[in-house]
């Protein structure tokens, strides 16, 4: 009997098994290496940075996007590249924003309110560091809420020194980080943990985003749970956290409010409603005390040109603004739209991560002022859908970062308009044919 021919695999196929086997390697040293030519790059006032930003930032954004392939990615190599990619931006030139961070904690510690004196008030003007000039919206008082405003105190009583706040900033980051892979997995949470967007935007722009991010996650997660959480003390937890991310982030407070309406459709009582929004509220009123002054008590700077009509790549504004150009005097038109908006979303969307979504797009898209960062907001509750408008804002959202470069004139241009929303939109349109097939077909995977 002749002895059965053993075939060789064909050569093509080992090398498809070979290429397979490199691309988690590949996709980690492009992210890791990306940041670290990024590093240098962080002054964007500066036109001649811009190019090497963006270049830096393409590499990471090809490593991001390689890593859309993996089937899966190891506990240990998504912290062995969330964790490096991070590290090495900490010590990158910051945005300008966390000047405002330095500055409205240190005057704390002299004895002075941020919401009372803008930083070009002349009161203030013995205490002006070397950095001063760099704050944005001098003549401006603060925006920030009052735990936000007590935690920029507290570092600034440790060191005004910028790499404390981006540090604290960071372990915030790893925080989420931490409670998305616990619950989703390592391959899924990488489209906040590997995002360069985030990497950028936290660790090396210096913005205190993952703050206020943190305890809305952590609320989140609770809140949906598996079996669903019971019991006074896990309830009251769930509203205290989201009653932080309040305390640090104005934009927060609808999610309190969906969380109040679906307790009140879930129990039909009113003292579990009346129970969340107390505990919800108590950090913002509880750090506010630390701010008024009898009955003045101005936590937002309500009458500043900057909120009354400031524009920062915007998107639906822009073009409202083009068919009635009397919008773009007022901004308050636009808070209206999201106001009925947020009325229907809270009628129609039962589950918080699923309306935080929701309701954070919709701002975004109806905000006059929007900064490339806050497409970060997005990720964490996009992760359960791997939504494609979330992964490909993750990279066009780097086009807004022209706009530094270009002061005293903020505005994009038409083609950087698109470039930087089309992506959002027609991944968002990807994601939901997906979804509908997947619904008529279930063997068909997102």
């Amino acid at each position: 009997m002749h002895e059965p021919v053993q075939r060789q695999p064909p050569a093509r196929s080992c090398w498809r098994r070979a290429a397979a086997g490199l691309r988690p390697a590949v996709s980690a040293l492009l992210l890791i290496g990306g940041a670290v030519l990024m590093a240098p790059h962080g002054d964007l006032f500066d036109p001649a940075q811009l190019l090497p930003f963006w270049g830096a930032a393409a590499v990471m954004g090809l490593g991001f996007a390689l890593s859309w392939t993996l089937p899966a990615i190891p506990r240990g190599l998504f912290w062995a590249v969330a964790v490096p990619a991070r590290l090495a931006l900490l010590p990158m030139d910051p945005g300008d924003d966390i000047w405002r961070y330095l500055w409205e904690g240190g005057i704390q510690l002299q004895g002075f309110s941020p919401y009372h004196l803008p930083p070009d008030a002349p009161a203030l003007e013995a205490l002006r560091t070397p950095w001063w000039m760099q704050i944005n919206h001098p003549g401006t008082t603060a925006i920030y809420p009052p735990l936000a405003q007590l935690l920029f105190r507290l570092h600034a009583a440790v060191a005004q020194q910028v790499l404390l706040f981006k540090a604290s900033f960071l372990v915030a980051d790893l925080g989420i980080c931490a409670l998305l892979a616990a619950r989703f997995g390592a391959t899924r949470a990488a489209l906040h943990g590997w995002n360069p967007l985030v990497i950028y935007g936290i660790s090396g722009g210096g913005h205190y985003d993952s703050w206020f991010l943190l305890p809305l996650v952590a609320g989140w997660l609770l809140a949906e749970r598996d079996p669903p959480p019971r019991g006074a003390r896990i309830q009251a937890c769930i509203d205290l956290l989201l009653g932080l991310s309040v305390a640090l982030k104005w934009i927060t407070l609808p999610l309190l409010a969906h969380r109040a309406w679906n307790r009140w459709r879930q129990l039909q009582r009113a003292g579990p409603v009346l129970s969340t929004m107390l505990l919800g509220l108590a950090p913002l009123l509880l750090g506010a005390l630390a701010f008024c002054r009898g009955p003045a008590c101005p936590l937002l700077p309500t009458g500043s040109s900057f909120m009354r009509y400031g524009r920062s790549a915007e998107w639906l504004p822009h073009w409202i603004g083009q068919l009635w150009p009397w919008t773009l005097r007022i901004n308050a038109v636009h808070g209206l739209l999201l106001l009925l908006v947020l009325v229907v979303l809270l009628a129609t969307t039962v589950r918080l991560g699923v309306f935080a979504w929701r309701y954070l797009l919709a701002m975004l898209l109806l905000s006059p002022v929007v900064h490339g960062w806050y497409f970060i907001w997005l990720m964490p509750f996009a992760v359960p859908s791997q939504n494609w408008g979330a992964r490909l804002v993750s990279l066009s959202a780097f086009v807004y970062f022209v706009l530094p470069s270009r002061l005293p004139d903020w505005q994009l241009t038409t083609a950087e308009r698109l470039l930087l929303w089309l992506p959002l939109l027609l991944g968002l349109l990807l994601s939901g044919v997906l979804q509908r097939r997947a619904r008529t077909d279930p063997a068909v995977q997102r």
